[in-house]
């Protein structure tokens, strides 16, 4: 009898995979074409226009791939009708479950960005892992650029994100971190900004800032040599380096590698004014020396100091500008229910927050080469 039964079971289980399918069979990629990058704009009326790139099948195995990029735009009154009229022009189904970026005009995101949010959180296609960015020029330009390193603009702007903490001044949100954002405290999302490099020797995407979207609304823009002192106090410095000058000669630099960064922060109220400390340790390696270093104590602790200081008038410089602004862009809101959920959050908080910077920066190494004449 014993023996009967697993006759069946196997049975069963041999039916049962044989009428299991997965998510695509070869005749199914067959035709489909993926797309990796989309681009919103919108036209004089404020209807969308939406770009994509694709591929078909499976990618070459070349550093460039063997695989054909595809390019696609429709219109429509909504990004749902533009999507499908871009559909209509292609003889493969279009797929988004390989889709890396989520790149929106700055006319898409000065007229705001409400109108395109449910489409892309609610079809089941579009994954919330990719990245979203800000792109301040022409997207005919930027969907029909050639990039040497990778053909395609959606998996370029993924490495690319991915390669963001070499530097400690690029800033980076991924479309799970921009939902989680645009409804919590203030309402406001930072986001990274592509640009295409006017003097490179060849066509490349960078990451030149971010733009402040406040209530789904592009309000302002981070510029890149501001992005340190934003990502300092949003704890979310990991390497990069510093600059500063030669204490054995003013008209040099010295630069410093981050190996470490870490922000600690404490938040108090009185009931008039919210005290907001941030504590920053950065460990750093030295890295070069313009001209010449002699490592004295007095030196050391010269380029400890001027490293201290310009990460401190990094930090309160931001913070100014935005707090004139009454823009919150370093979630105080959050911090503050964190700490006090009973208390009503104040409005235009960042309006009333005192800011105070305290940095200690420690050298770990100094190479090999101690000084250098």
């Amino acid at each position: 009898m014993n023996k009967y039964k697993k006759t069946l079971v196997i049975i069963c289980l041999i039916i049962s995979c044989l009428n299991m399918s997965a998510c695509f069979s070869y005749r199914d990629i067959n035709r489909l074409l993926f797309v990796t990058c989309i681009i919103i704009d919108v036209d004089s009326s404020g209807n969308p226009i939406i770009y994509s790139e694709a591929y078909k099948g499976v990618r070459g195995g070349t550093p460039q791939g063997l695989d054909e990029r595809i390019l696609f735009k429709g219109k429509g009154k909504t990004i749902f009708e533009a999507v499908r009229n871009m559909n209509s022009t292609s003889s493969y189904k279009l797929n988004y479950t390989q889709n890396k970026a989520i790149i929106f005009t700055r006319n898409a995101a000065e007229i705001g960005l409400e109108n395109y949010i449910d489409f892309l959180d609610r079809d089941q296609e579009l994954l919330i892992r990719p990245y979203i960015a800000i792109y301040l020029g022409d997207p005919e330009k930027l969907i029909k650029i050639n990039i040497l390193q990778e053909k395609y603009i959606g998996f370029f702007i993924m490495h690319l994100e991915e390669n963001v903490g070499s530097s400690s001044r690029a800033l980076k949100l991924s479309l799970n971190d921009f939902y989680n954002q645009r409804n919590m405290g203030d309402k406001t999302n930072v986001v990274t900004i592509i640009d295409i490099p006017k003097d490179n020797l060849e066509q490349r995407l960078e990451i030149n800032g971010g733009a402040v979207i406040k209530n789904d609304k592009m309000v302002s823009i981070i510029k890149a040599d501001e992005g340190q002192g934003f990502n300092f106090l949003m704890n979310v410095v990991s390497s990069g380096t510093l600059e500063i000058t030669n204490p054995c000669d003013i008209n040099k630099f010295i630069t410093l590698e981050i190996l470490k960064s870490k922000t600690k922060t404490d938040i108090t109220y009185d009931g008039n004014i919210i005290h907001l400390k941030k504590r920053i340790k950065v460990n750093v390696d030295f890295a070069e020396a313009q001209k010449k270093i002699v490592f004295t104590k007095e030196n050391v602790n010269k380029i400890v100091e001027k490293s201290e200081k310009n990460i401190v008038e990094s930090c309160n410089t931001l913070f100014a500008k935005y707090k004139t602004m009454g823009i919150d862009i370093f979630d105080i809101s959050e911090q503050f229910y964190d700490k006090y959920p009973k208390i009503k959050i104040p409005n235009n908080i960042i309006k009333k927050t005192e800011l105070k910077v305290e940095v200690e920066v420690q050298i770990m190494n100094t190479g090999d080469q101690k000084n250098f004449q």
